[in-house]
């Protein structure tokens, strides 16, 4: 009788065995696994024809107007009042993009590249846009290995010019008095407060996924 239950038994737990991986059945999925798949999904690159911003600019957009602002202050530093206006657009732009697109592998590049803008204006508030971008970069992305050549130009931003040429008699140097520039006090940053806003499990993610690869657009 002993053995007649015992075969019941066995044969009840191969059963139900059985039914669990049965054909069209999924096995059951590990906790957190939801989650995991939504991290993911969030994570994408911005497609080159989507425009970010009040000004609708695209990536590319974005990433051309910091270089032709930037290559106008070279020519004529006196101009860099007159990129004030076009520069917070474009940040404006990039705190959409990175809302949107908060694990984007341009945006260092991005950043980076806005910073090394800000180092051309010397002023007061081109040296605090520097810091604040910076700061940016540092805690949205810290893994990035521009953080390290960020930091550098950070450090060395300041609100007088570099000086080349002859000096006057006096030792003042030459043209010192025309060399700065007029740039008017630029606005505060628009969108978020820096830092950036991705949140920290966003910026882990991000980090993970390496150095910017090209697009495919």
């Amino acid at each position: 009788m002993k053995r007649l239950i015992a075969c019941v038994s066995l044969v009840a737990v191969a059963t139900t065995a059985a039914a669990s991986t049965a054909p069209g059945k999924s096995p059951p999925k590990p906790a957190g696994a939801a989650k995991h798949v939504a991290k993911a999904a969030k994570c994408k690159i911005a497609p080159a024809d989507e425009y970010f911003g009040k000004l609708k600019l695209s990536i590319l957009g974005i990433r051309n107007t910091i270089k032709d602002q930037g290559l106008k202050v070279d020519v004529d530093p006196a101009k860099a009042s007159s990129t004030a206006n076009s520069i917070a657009l474009t940040e404006d732009a990039i705190h959409d993009w990175q809302h949107k697109y908060p694990c984007d592998t341009w945006l260092p590049g991005t950043l980076y590249a806005l910073q090394h803008f800000y180092t051309k204006i010397h002023t007061q508030d081109g040296v605090k846009h520097v810091h604040a971008t910076f700061g940016w970069l540092r805690h949205d992305f810290p893994k990035s290995k521009l953080v390290a050549v960020a930091r550098q130009e950070d450090g060395a931003a300041s609100a007088a010019p570099a000086v080349t040429g002859n000096t006057s008699g006096d030792g003042t140097p030459a043209g010192a008095a025309n060399s700065a520039p007029t740039a008017a006090p630029y606005p505060p940053p628009q969108g978020a407060p820096f830092p950036g806003t991705a949140p920290a499990s966003v910026i882990n993610a991000q980090n993970a996924m390496g150095s910017p690869s090209p697009r495919p657009h």
